[in-house]
């Protein structure tokens, strides 16, 4: 949950001592807010539900705010740790060392994140494809000029 990620990150960023740094604390209180709306978000797409009626986009727009999470989750988390960032332990054995030698049991979230953050912005269509879909969908713009109805299959551009 990305309240809870906010709390944690507040708690590096005192640990780490650099908690009044106007950047931590504008990455701080953006990643809160962002965490917020996609709360409240979900719980208006679910009253929506409940109610028989559908919010256009919803789910584009969420998948976007998540990604947007991830990834300043990811820097956020990286610049509080610092040097530290670098250092992962894949197996529960080398998560003890590491613990044991950083003084950080959380430092092992922060690097896991930053590990994974590349994805959320690729799988399930990407951000690009997302904003794609908002605006033709949800925003009525004009798709983008092709000729992929007309054309054969074997005829269509493909990807080298």
């Amino acid at each position: 949950n990305d309240a809870g990620s906010a709390s944690m990150l507040v708690g590096m960023a005192k640990h780490y001592g650099c908690i009044d740094e106007q950047t931590v604390r504008q990455g701080l209180a953006q990643l809160y807010t962002l965490g917020e709306i996609g709360r409240y978000s979900a719980e208006r797409s679910k009253a929506a539900r409940a109610a028989g009626k559908d919010i256009p986009g919803i789910g584009n727009i969420s998948k976007l705010g998540m990604s947007n999470i991830m990834r300043l989750q990811r820097d956020l988390g990286l610049h509080i740790v610092g040097a530290a960032g670098m250092l992962h332990a894949y197996t529960p054995d080398e998560q003890k060392a590491l613990n044991e030698a950083t003084g950080n049991p959380f430092l092992a979230a922060v690097t896991t994140t930053a590990l994974y953050a590349q994805a959320p912005p690729i799988y399930g269509g990407t951000d690009q494809i997302q904003r794609n879909i908002i605006g033709e969908r949800v925003l009525g713009l004009p798709k983008e000029p092709n000729n992929d109805k007309t054309a054969r299959f074997a005829d269509l551009p493909k990807n080298q």
